[in-house]
């Protein structure tokens, strides 16, 4: 049973009404009620539990700004026309009709079949009315048809006002829409209601906020669990709304709020209104771990260099962008590994998405099933597993199960070349390796491509001197050249660290020759050293030299055996087992 109200804006259509017949399915309550007089009542037959409003007009047009029921409108129909023409057919001049578009137009079509010579004024606001109608009677009309509001006015004005007055059609009509609009507001209620329900019971802490960071909506679980709400004004989070806002995908950060510590997953409710909501996970990780860091604004790191690597490099990343199998980064420590990732990270997804790294050299077999679980939280972005060479057996087995149920992450993995050797040993999973080098990618030290050199130390001193705000503006060409005849045998990454020291060294606006020529013979004279303390005499079997090299390197690690591992080229368990075997 559908508990309708029928507010009728004048007499005539309630007395209509309670003559009619009505579905059995409809309650009909009817009431006499014009423009606020009917909003007034339709607000409290809300809060008594109506469902449905009927009205006429501008009645029902305030009405339906003014409540959250349905209101259906009684329309002005063909035959509502016909009987207001046929009640003044005896008039040959002075009609004029006032009202908005719905009456006016259709009125207008009428008196032109019928040669019916009324005047058509078509307003949009019933502010309007007076002045039209004051115009008319200083034109001698004498007779104003319109609604409600038009007649009350004419006859304030001194004009007689002739009301267009519904009929039972068109009330019936009415009724017969109500049903329509009743059973379709009740189904999308309920289906409101449902998501209403999932929002305040899901057992995660939702939150929507504008763009100020105010409090839009909240669900019970944020209420219970989030004890500083003001956390929600951090600087962290106006950067994440803004993210979301100009990416419209979904970001994450990291918050802290006392002992807690939350991964918020941020996306778009609202583009129009800026609003946009957070779900808190609760951090999977009580504790740092050092293994694992989350990107969730990547830059673009551009290609450099003029050699030609750099050439095919620029030429073919797509193929190893748009793959969706893992990718291969294969290189010595300082080539540019991650670096590269980032690009092929950003190329893909640009800033919609997070890049998680897993650095294996630091990871612990007992941190694979949070770091897991972590990751299966992304919905898209980039993995990246960086020294994968240096996991221990069992943790490979695991990682490869991990790349294989995150088929709609990006995967790229970086090793060194040592990896080969782990598989041919037994030290690393074959299978992983025939995965990860699918689509492999060598990356050539920086000795085999010293053309770029040129290229890197611009970038370098550009960055210093925007970030760090080093007055360096540029290295001399002759100093260049001196830069080239280095060996490198830190790559990239002591270019860069060298680069940095001759910025600071130098007070001029141009790093000179004699500078590079300086720092890097002390650099030799180091290089030099070290290789004298290293020597090793070539005597005994290789096995008893090989313990010779795995002492030494254990001394300079202070016996940290996964940094040795490291510089030796090998796993931490085979470094392990050669140790025992001691």
């Amino acid at each position: 049973m559908i508990k309708a109200l029928l507010i009728a804006p004048y007499s005539g259509l309630a007395e209509i009404a309670k003559k009619a017949a009505y579905p059995d399915d409809i309650q009909l309550d009817i009431v006499i009620g014009n423009l606020d007089e009917g909003v007034k009542i339709a607000q409290q037959a809300e809060k008594q539990g109506y469902q449905l409003i009927i009205s006429r007009g501008g009645t029902a047009t305030m009405i339906q700004d003014a409540i959250s029921i349905p209101v259906v409108h009684i329309d002005i129909t063909g035959y509502d026309m016909l009987r207001v023409f046929t009640l003044l057919r005896g008039l040959d001049s002075g009609v004029a009709l006032v009202g908005y578009s719905n009456i006016s137009e259709g009125a207008n079509t009428i008196c032109n079949i019928l040669e019916f010579d009324v005047k058509m004024i078509t307003i949009e606001d019933r502010k309007e009315v007076r002045g039209h109608l004051q115009q008319l009677k200083q034109d001698n009309y004498s007779v104003v048809i319109g609604d409600v509001i038009t007649v009350q006015v004419a006859e304030e004005v001194g004009l007689r006002g002739v009301l267009i007055t519904s009929g039972k059609e068109a009330l019936m009509d009415a009724m017969e829409e109500g049903k329509r609009v009743h059973h379709f507001f009740r189904k999308v209620n309920r289906h409101f209601n449902y998501f209403r329900y999932t929002f305040t019971n899901t057992p995660l802490p939702i939150v929507l906020l504008d763009q100020q960071q105010n409090i839009i909506e909240k669900n019970l679980k944020f209420d219970h669990e989030i004890n500083d709400q003001q956390i929600l004004k951090s600087p962290k989070i106006t950067l994440l709304i803004q993210r979301v806002l100009a990416g419209k995908g979904t970001h994450w950060a990291e918050l802290i709020e006392g002992d807690n510590r939350y991964d918020i997953q941020a996306f778009v409710v609202n583009e129009r209104e800026g609003i946009i909501g957070l779900i808190l996970h609760v951090s999977l990780i009580e504790t740092e771990i050092q293994s694992i860091s989350i990107y969730d604004s990547v830059g673009h790191e551009p290609i450099l260099g003029e050699s030609s690597f750099a050439h095919s490099l620029k030429e073919n990343l797509g193929h190893y962008v748009y793959t969706d199998e893992p990718v291969g980064l294969i290189g010595e420590p300082g080539t540019g590994k991650f670096t590269l990732a980032r690009e092929i990270h950003f190329q893909r997804f640009g800033q919609d998405a997070p890049l998680m790294l897993i650095d294996a050299g630091k990871l612990k077999d007992t941190e694979m099933t949070i770091i897991s679980r972590k990751i299966s939280r992304l919905d898209k972005g980039t993995l990246v597993i960086k020294d994968i060479d240096k996991l221990a057996r069992a943790t490979s087995e695991t990682i490869e199960q991990v790349i294989s149920s995150v088929p709609h992450l990006k995967v790229i993995v970086l090793t060194n070349p040592s990896l080969v050797q782990l598989v041919a040993e037994s030290d690393f999973s074959e299978d992983l390796y025939q995965k990860i080098t699918k689509y492999p990618l060598h990356i050539p030290p920086l000795r085999m491509r010293k053309v770029d050199i040129r290229a890197y130390v611009d970038f370098f001193i550009t960055e210093f001197h925007t970030h760090e705000g080093m007055e360096t503006l540029g290295m001399k060409r002759e100093a260049v050249e001196q830069m080239q005849q280095y060996t490198w045998k830190g790559n990239l990454s002591q270019l860069k660290q060298v680069v940095r020291e001759l910025s600071m060294m130098s007070s001029g606006n141009y790093i000179e020759k004699s500078q590079v020529e300086q720092l890097l013979t002390q650099y030799e004279a180091e290089d030099s050293r070290v290789s004298e303390n290293h020597a090793l005499p070539l005597e005994g079997t290789l096995k008893e030299i090989e313990q010779q090299v795995i002492t030494i390197v254990l001394e300079e690690e202070n016996q940290n055996q996964s940094k040795a591992a490291s510089r030796l080229g090998i796993n931490r368990s085979t470094l392990w087992r050669k140790l025992k075997l001691k």
